[in-house]
């Protein structure tokens, strides 16, 4: 099992090992949360905004930090409430 190292801002370098088992590249997102006392990292694809202009016609001024912010919110409860139910396979 490869071991990491907490640095003094409180990042871990995931081990390659682990990263291409998961598929996890430079720059992707993920999910940390705790689960029964473990620490679980979860990949997440997210689309850039780029790939979504034009899709919606939004009626108001739109603030593009707000809305990455409220997305990443939306990603990490979505997640979380996968992973609350049972996997079947």
């Amino acid at each position: 099992m490869p071991l990491a190292r907490v640095g003094p801002k409180g990042q871990v370098v995931i081990p390659k090992r682990v990263r291409d088992a998961l598929g996890i590249e430079p720059g992707d997102r993920v999910v940390v949360d705790v689960d029964r006392g473990r620490v679980v990292v979860t990949p997440v694809k997210v689309r850039k905004a780029g790939d979504l202009l034009g899709i919606l016609r939004p009626e108001r001024t739109v603030d593009v930090r707000e809305a990455r912010r409220d997305y990443q919110e939306h990603l990490v409860e979505k997640f979380r409430n996968e992973s609350r139910e049972p996997r079947h396979g």
